[in-house]
């Protein structure tokens, strides 16, 4: 519908310059005793209504186009945020930049809406007119006019698939560079600290300072492409209003030569912009590119969707014993070639107990588990299906993860222990907030449940941001529970408390946990050091 209406405007605007010149000569011709008589009501009329219809499709164009195509980026912009929030943090973290993200839900969305609002819609528009153009000179001018306003299209659209293909390489590297540009720029800017310190500002400015010249660079080149495209088809322009005026310089009316005359001259709005956008086609197509790259990591996971869900339901409507977890040959990434291939059985109500010391690899081994790192080799399995197989939501179906950061949200604190369930009642989050020794704190603030937690948890202390998320952990129902660092900060007689209250839960589940105090922990706990080094 916007194209249609940038073709009625274009129409409408050719229309209204041709019929223009037609009456202004008819005048000229009537002042000058040429003509005797001039029809002034009729091309009076028609003018006020082109100028009319060309305004009403203007913003018709406008309206309906920008809306259409906003409503599509929007759209494109929650598809590419999902899939880039299907992927955990730590996977999606080791391949893009945080900065690099931004820029591609944002920017490279953005980028997208140039060839539809400024190479197709043009495109479709201008060929319309153009069409409309060369029925109109061939029913009033002669075969040769309306062959001339042909070929002039033509060799517009020639020209703009040239500019096209000239500029497709130079918008890929203003997109790269740009993209550059702003990690280099935030770097300095959240590193500015750490680059004083350290005494680098000045070369880290340099460098992106020629990151800066090198995108100018991209983006000056790119411009005078599309400028040079748009200077020619002006050009063009200009030469077929010159053979329309001598080609029928002897054969039409002086009216109807300065109606064809104007006609053709009113095209170069139709024409004189599709060669300067024509090479932002790069531009989207990189951008493009770089957004289904957010998808990646989930297309790759599609093969094995149909297996994973038969999987999934065999465990949960098979009577198996489900009280087992089986590791078996497990290899984690961020681990040395001596630590030997890890196999244990994990019995359930009976809680394994990983220590070692800071950086040995602990955290790795966890996340490895929860399937948020690729292990090198090995499985993990329960009741015969191996859980690193399974696509993330089947997987978190499962098991549950408490990492060593603290996620947390602005919502109340009602809102966040019901996160992943239905339906709970408050006797049951009141209960969940018992077992972590939070229920009393809860009761002193006058909102209760209707508490918010602020921006990451800014309104409540980094040992209550723990005991609350351990709290939303025993609403689920997993069979497997992996917990690091559980109690970081808390005091142990705290801890004592909490482990008290929480063994019947932990009873019921197998569980995993990494710390880097196993004394505090009950003795009768199975206990593995890690790493296990040959």
């Amino acid at each position: 519908a916007a194209f249609l209406c940038l073709a009625l405007t274009w129409i409408a605007g050719a229309a209204l310059l041709a019929v223009s010149g037609w009456f202004i000569t008819a005048c000229a011709m009537a002042g000058l005793g040429i003509v005797s008589t001039v029809n002034l009501f009729t091309p009076s009329a028609a003018i006020r209504a082109l100028a009319i219809l060309r305004t009403l499709g203007r913003y018709a164009e406008r309206v309906i186009g920008h809306e259409a195509i906003l409503r599509i980026l929007a759209d494109l912009r929650g598809q590419a945020f999902r899939a880039l929030a299907f992927v955990p943090a730590v996977k999606s973290a080791s391949a893009l930049r945080h900065t690099d993200v931004v820029g591609r839900l944002v920017a490279d969305v953005d980028t997208l809406d140039a060839v539809p609002l400024r190479v197709i819609g043009p495109a479709v528009a201008g060929a319309l007119t153009w069409l409309t153009a060369v029925a109109v000179a061939a029913f009033w001018g002669t075969t040769l006019i309306a062959g001339i306003i042909a070929i002039s299209g033509m060799a517009v659209g020639v020209i703009s698939v040239f500019s096209a293909k000239l500029g497709r390489n130079a918008g890929k590297r203003v997109i790269e560079s740009r993209a550059a540009q702003k990690v280099l720029l935030m770097d300095h800017i959240r590193g500015m600290a750490e680059l004083k310190v350290f005494n680098r500002i000045e070369p880290h400015a340099q460098a992106l300072r020629m990151q800066d010249k090198i995108h100018t660079a991209h983006a000056t080149d790119q411009e005078i492409i599309g400028g040079r495209g748009e200077h020619i088809v002006q050009y063009l322009s200009a030469l077929v209003v010159l053979l329309v005026v001598l080609s029928g310089w002897h054969s039409l009316e002086p009216t109807v030569l300065a109606l064809l005359a104007l006609m053709a001259f009113s095209l170069n709005e139709a024409f004189g912009s599709l060669p300067g956008a024509c090479w932002r086609i790069g531009e989207s197509e990189q951008a493009a590119k770089r957004l289904m790259g957010l998808t990646a990591t989930k297309s790759q996971n599609a093969g094995s969707h149909i297996h994973a869900v038969t999987a999934v339901t065999a465990l949960h409507t098979t009577p198996v014993n489900t009280g087992l977890v089986l590791i078996e040959n497990l290899q984690c990434q961020r681990q040395m070639q001596s630590i030997k291939p890890w196999s244990v059985q994990i019995q359930r109500g009976v809680p394994l107990v990983i220590y070692g010391q800071s950086g040995c690899g602990k955290s790795s081994l966890l996340q490895t588990l929860a399937g948020e790192l690729a292990p090198k080799a090995g499985r993990v399995q329960l009741a015969g299906v191996d859980l690193l197989a399974l696509p993330d939501e089947q997987r978190y179906g499962i098991l549950s993860f408490l990492d060593q950061s603290d996620q947390l949200f602005d919502v109340t604190i009602g809102e966040f222990l019901r996160l992943g369930t239905s339906g709970l009642p408050e006797s049951a989050l009141r209960e969940a907030l018992q077992r972590v020794d939070l229920i009393k704190t809860l009761d002193e603030t006058p909102e209760g449940l209707a508490y918010r937690l602020g921006i990451r948890g800014s309104r409540i202390s980094g040992g209550q941001a723990r005991r609350l998320q351990i709290a939303a952990l025993t609403l689920k129902q997993p069979d497997l529970v992996l917990l690091d660092e559980p109690f970081r900060g808390l005091e142990s007689e705290l801890i004592q408390t909490i482990l008290h209250r929480l063994e019947p839960w932990l009873s019921q589940r197998c569980c995993v946990i990494v710390t880097h105090d196993p004394d505090a922990l009950p003795p009768q706990w199975a206990r593995y050091h890690w790493p296990n080094i040959s």
